[in-house]
């Protein structure tokens, strides 16, 4: 059965339980009453009578009623050998009660007798002297009648009740069970995989309202559940698209110079003692060359790994201007074409690991070098902020789209999808770690045509000697 019959047969059954209830224990309060009554007025008419009949003032007669005594009782004289002689009542002794020898000897106490033609009787009998009783009974006749006319109207107001109960009843239990049927649909659309969806209930001070407002807490927590699921899904697709990617790059990068080692190794070596001296200086120079390259590939992605790992740095204050300083004249004597400029006005000095810094800006300063043209303008610029030092690296190359510009710190992502450009990738990716190992952070800001902007930021340091 549906909530909202179970809830109206409940309160149908409920409300026949209370008037069964009712009717019972008025019945049995109204009878008691009445019974009461009826025994203290058997007990009040039963002193006169005795009194009279003891002193023989009425004569027992089976065809005279006396007057003095009331109609609504019967009495009875019933000698020892049982003969019964009527000595006054509305009725004669053929329709009066039927007692038993055990009756009878109940002497004082009123009780309850079938009449001989029906019905019943409230029975009071006292003993006479001479071994005689007299019965004194009243019908019980209009005291049932009371009490079954009672019966009826509880009855009928039960079932009133119910009627009433059915039709009153039914519309508010609809509308108190309204607000669940919005809480079904919206958890039928959610199944259905509309996440956003949320239980529209103003009264949230009811059992209904608080519950709806839990839900709405529950489907939040589910839906950023579901989000975060599906966005880990996506960045776990992405992340083996780049770990496929990053596993051919570092093939690649690889094998280039294993190549070339071997190849060199192989010509060296069919050469043999007809190789000249210079020769052999060459070729182990070239050698030495490509082993560099791989040894620095593997380095990086050392150092990759371990900040992926949480190493720690040696942080101490230093000067920021100093080492970009340093940086920018180690660049000059490698790129001797291309004008690199430095700004800085005065010494900001940041919590910073020396060697990891200048790493950062050396990687900062050779990726503008080497994704620009060789007479594009380099500049640098060192100012403090409030709580941070900033450098910026800005060229006036070609710039890049915002797509790119999002990718641009990942590992192994090129923005031309080329490998002929040199380097393998990684530049970025460790600047961007090595700032962030410092609590710092590494932006960009680029557009087509109008170059590129990398900025730095790095915590300032406390009142330290600068080393």
């Amino acid at each position: 059965m549906s909530l909202r019959t179970r809830v109206m047969a409940a309160a149908a059954l409920l409300v026949a339980l209370t008037s069964l209830v009712t009717t019972v224990l008025g019945t049995t309060l109204v009878r008691s009453y009445l019974f009461s009554r009826a025994d203290a007025q058997l007990r009040g008419f039963a002193t006169v009578a005795t009194r009279i009949v003891e002193r023989q003032q009425l004569q027992p007669s089976d065809s005279s009623r006396p007057q003095t005594l009331p109609e609504q009782f019967l009495v009875e004289e019933i000698a020892p050998d049982g003969q019964i002689s009527v000595a006054g009542g509305p009725l004669g002794s053929a329709d009066g009660p039927e007692l038993t020898a055990a009756q009878l000897s109940e002497t004082g106490t009123p009780f309850t007798a079938a009449a001989s033609a029906g019905g019943s009787w409230r029975v009071l009998v006292q003993p006479l002297s001479g071994g005689s009783h007299l019965v004194i009974a009243s019908s019980l006749g209009d005291l049932d009648s009371t009490i079954t006319r009672l019966e009826i109207a509880d009855a009928l107001a039960a079932a009133v009740a119910v009627v009433l109960l059915a039709g009153v009843g039914l519309p508010l239990v609809r509308a108190s069970l309204a607000p669940l049927r919005g809480i079904e649909s919206t958890a039928a659309a959610i199944a259905g995989g509309d996440l956003s969806r949320r239980i529209d209930h103003a009264a949230r001070n009811t059992e209904v309202g608080r519950l709806a407002e839990a839900l709405d807490v529950m489907l939040a927590s589910i839906e950023a559940a579901y989000l975060a699921r599906a966005d880990g899904e996506a960045r776990a697709l992405q992340s083996q698209d780049r770990m496929r990617r990053f596993i051919a790059d570092a093939s690649h990068e690889l094998r280039t110079p294993l190549t070339s080692v071997r190849g060199l190794a192989e010509y060296g070596l069919q050469q043999g003692s007809d190789a000249s001296p210079e020769e052999l200086l060459r070729l182990m120079g070239l050698i030495a060359r490509e082993a560099g390259r791989m040894g620095r590939l593997v380095d990086d992605l050392l150092l990759l790994a371990r900040f992926d790992a949480g190493r720690a740095l040696d942080c101490r204050p230093v000067d920021l201007a100093s080492i970009a300083a340093e940086a920018v004249q180690q660049a000059r004597l490698v790129a001797t074409t291309r004008p690199i400029t430095l700004e800085a006005a005065e010494p900001v000095i940041v919590d910073a690991d020396a060697e990891r810094l200048r790493q950062v800006i050396d990687n900062l300063i050779g990726n503008a070098i080497q994704h620009t043209p060789p007479a594009t303008p380099v500049a640098v610029t060192v100012s403090g902020e409030p709580g941070t030092g900033r450098l910026t690296v800005t060229d006036r190359g070609p710039g890049m789209t915002q797509e790119q510009a999002s990718h641009v710190f990942e590992r192994f992502y090129r923005t031309d999808n080329a490998r002929t450009r040199g380097g393998a990738g990684l530049g970025l990716a460790i600047a961007a770690s090595l700032a962030a190992a410092h609590d710092g952070t590494l932006t960009v800001d680029t557009q087509p045509g109008h170059g590129t902007a990398f900025h730095l930021r790095v915590p300032l340091a406390e009142s330290f000697p600068v080393i």
